[in-house]
């Protein structure tokens, strides 16, 4: 089983420029628990790096445990019902978080 760690650090080779298009954006990454901790994704340019750390300049932040974001990004829990639940909160740009979802390949 992949590490939240592992899944965020993966995100590059997991990006789909063509999905993407011409988007630019900034999003936060606060994982709690576990593994958890906090990393930013930039997408620019039609490509994606990820860094450890926090950012004045999110365009969005999603906050969750780290053992529901390796369910979230696995597939194994829906972006949806993540919401719903309140197993992830997130604030900014909403909707280009459901955007971002499809950005990325499932491992």
């Amino acid at each position: 089983m992949m590490t939240a760690r592992q899944l965020i650090e993966e995100m590059p080779q997991t990006f789909r420029p063509q999905r993407a298009g011409r988007a630019q954006a900034v999003i936060q990454f606060k994982l709690s628990g576990e593994g958890g901790g906090n990393w930013y994704v930039v997408i620019k340019d039609r490509t994606c790096t990820v860094t450890e750390g926090m950012t004045d300049a999110a365009d969005a932040t999603i906050e969750m445990d780290a053992s529901d974001y390796v369910a979230l990004a696995t597939g194994k829990l829906g972006s949806l019902k993540a919401f719903m639940t309140g197993r992830v909160k997130a604030t900014g740009d909403i909707s280009l978080l459901r955007r971002m979802d499809t950005w990325f390949v499932r491992v």
